[in-house]
């Protein structure tokens, strides 16, 4: 072999193998840390662990899903707030620790207007109104006639300062403030059976847990407190459809740390768009009983003040406090 085709190949050895070796020196990119405050198994985890797959399909980049618990969601919001702001740490945070938490909790370890980039909304989770089959009132004006009457109802809820007591209270407020007998209890599994026995007539779920019984005839809906009809029950009629713009629902949202760089934060967000137009997502999500969204970092923004703005004097009305 000539000396310069033996220099030639042997530069080119070279050059592979400082290539080879400057990617095996370079670090693997670390997982995103994407928290959410829920525990496992419920269905803020599971939309959350939906939304952690996908990112990490469009992203290719690993995801892996922490779970921190407590103080209503403030635990895991005030971790994503103290994050760094590199996108290392997101969180997939619902409406109660963003847009009540702050009016109902005596003090708050970050600011929910202040302290996050707002990111997309992933997912709308429903608010649905039932009521026990023999309750006389099939809708919501009936509904506010019969209190408007002076007759008795008790109204129940999952759980005071919850998105669905608020729900109630708002809706009494917008009939007139109309009296209901609210009735709290710990969860949705022993407030259906008393329900059912009709020893509360009226009940506020998600339709996570609300629709399967009026899907088998064991309760009725009255409305749905969404916006717009639920394409998950589209034969429910809205609150709105009553009291125009009547709106109250929960949902999840991506969202990172205050001062998150515009070009990674357009990333997310058009992966998150991208993620909620998928036919098998939207399909996913609905099996869990909610809607995809993919809203605009700039839509999720303005639904964070407009929800903070609107239940804001609903909580103090209602006198709900949580240490």
């Amino acid at each position: 072999m000539s000396h310069p085709i033996r220099r030639a190949l042997l530069g080119a050895l070279a050059a592979v193998s400082l290539t080879a070796g400057a990617a095996l020196a370079q670090p693997r990119e670390a997982p995103i840390r994407l928290i959410v405050g829920f525990p496992p198994g419920g269905g803020i985890d599971l939309l959350t662990r939906v939304m952690g797959q996908e990112l990490q399909a469009r992203l290719n980049r690993p995801v892996v899903v922490e779970n921190r618990t407590g103080a209503g969601g403030n635990i895991a919001a005030e971790a994503v707030a103290r994050a760094p702001a590199d996108g290392s740490v997101l969180g997939a945070i619902p409406a109660g620790p963003l847009v009540i938490n702050r009016h109902i909790y005596r003090t708050m370890p970050y600011d929910p207007l202040a302290d996050f980039t707002p990111i997309s909304r992933f997912a709308a989770i429903p608010v649905v109104i039932l009521a026990n089959n023999d309750f006389p009132p099939r809708n919501i004006a009936e509904f506010a006639e019969w209190l408007r009457a002076g007759r008795p109802a008790a109204c129940g809820t999952p759980g005071a300062g919850t998105t669905q007591h608020l729900t109630d209270m708002l809706l009494l407020r917008a009939l007139g403030n109309l009296d209901c007998t609210i009735v709290h209890y710990r969860g949705t599994g022993p407030a259906l059976p008393d329900l059912f026995t009709n020893k509360i007539q009226v009940y506020t779920d998600t339709v996570v847990t609300g629709l399967p019984p009026v899907r088998d005839g064991r309760a009725r809906a009255l409305a749905i407190a969404s916006r717009s009809r639920s394409a998950l029950a589209p034969e429910i009629p809205t609150v709105a459809e009553t009291i125009p713009g009547f709106e109250a629902d929960t949902w999840l949202a991506l969202m990172g740390p205050r001062g998150m760089p515009d070009a990674l934060v357009a990333q997310l967000e058009a992966a998150a768009i991208a993620m909620a137009r998928d036919p098998a997502v939207v399909a996913r999500l609905r099996e869990l009983g909610a809607e995809a969204v993919g809203s605009t970092r700039a839509e999720l923004a303005e639904l964070i003040r407009r929800q903070d703005a609107q239940w804001g004097p609903v909580a103090r009305a209602a006198n709900v406090t949580a240490d």
